[in-house]
């Protein structure tokens, strides 16, 4: 063999079962050959390069750094590692929700990452509609355990937690404490449907006290109202107004009871130290003075 050609030969032989002993020096060969020992170098560099890529993107690391310029021999694994850099970042974006991501490479894998996407998308508006269903019935459950069904105004149960919660909160505010006059007579001389019509109206006149007044049926024929930023003496001249308009019901030709309603109002404000069942139990004292003291322009029928 030429001993130029043996020089070349034996050197790829070494690239290829002794790479770490491989060496070709230009220098060494017939000036000649020198263009061609360079090329011949160069081309080996390129492909230790592209290897080197081949075995880091099939360990699955993706930041290897650039090749050397004009490497085209890497070229097609450049373009993969790109695109698995892009990949990459798209399934990253999907883990955070982004599922308008779409791969538009890499044939029929492109196909089956797009169909997970898809199923993913599907599945999380399931899921949110499921969760929404459920938020939507949870506030539904507590609306009914929160709502006195005969008059569609708030129970005991809400009047007692809003009651403790303005405590907590410091609040300036006024507990008024209704009872209807009557209404066991009522039902007993004309039926609990009439009953039913006497506590609606009642209600309805008790509604009106004001926007900011929260009115809670406790039971049978009580009510309280909590009167957020209300003074004593202007929650008792609003009671005495509604009161006023409920007694006008006994002039009617056609009224067979009297209607009135007695009532107590407490004021609380930062200097408050009584707890909340022993407040309603001193509006429900002031409530009974009130009835006892109108008790005799109760007119029998």
């Amino acid at each position: 063999m030429d001993p130029v050609a043996q020089i070349f030969f034996d050197y790829l032989r070494d690239v290829i079962y002794r790479p770490e002993q491989a060496e070709l020096d230009p220098e060494e060969v017939p000036e000649g050959f020198r263009d061609l020992a360079k090329g011949l170098l160069y081309y080996v560099h390129s492909v230790r390069e592209a290897s080197t890529l081949a075995s880091d993107i099939a360990r699955g690391d993706l930041s290897t750094s650039p090749l050397s310029p004009g490497n085209e021999v890497a070229a097609n694994l450049k373009s993969l590692q790109a695109s698995l850099r892009h990949l990459t970042w798209q399934m990253q974006q999907v883990a955070a929700g982004d599922f308008s991501q779409r791969v538009s490479f890499m044939g029929d894998f492109a196909s089956a990452v797009n169909h997970m996407i898809e199923q993913l998308e599907q599945r999380r508006s399931a899921y949110v509609a499921e969760i929404e269903s459920g938020h939507e019935r949870n506030r539904e459950l507590l609306e009914i355990s929160y709502n006195d069904e005969a008059t569609n105004t708030y129970n005991r149960r809400f009047g007692m937690e809003k009651l403790v919660q303005w405590l907590d909160e410091g609040r300036n505010f006024s507990i008024c404490f209704i009872d209807l006059d009557n209404l066991k007579y009522v039902n007993d001389e004309f039926g609990h449907n009439e009953g039913d019509v006497y506590i609606l109206m009642v209600t309805d006149l008790l509604r009106q006290f004001a926007p900011e007044g929260l009115v809670c049926r406790l039971g049978g024929d009580e009510f309280m109202i909590l009167a957020d930023g209300w003074a004593k003496d202007a929650a008792l001249r609003r009671l005495s107004e509604l009161r006023s308009q409920l007694l006008a019901e006994n002039d009617k030709p056609d009224n067979q009871y009297h209607h009135s309603m007695s009532y107590g109002v407490v004021e609380i404000d930062e200097s408050n130290r009584l707890s909340s069942s022993d407040l309603l139990s001193l509006a429900d004292e002031r409530m009974y003075d009130f009835k006892r003291a109108h008790k005799a322009e109760r007119k029998v029928y």
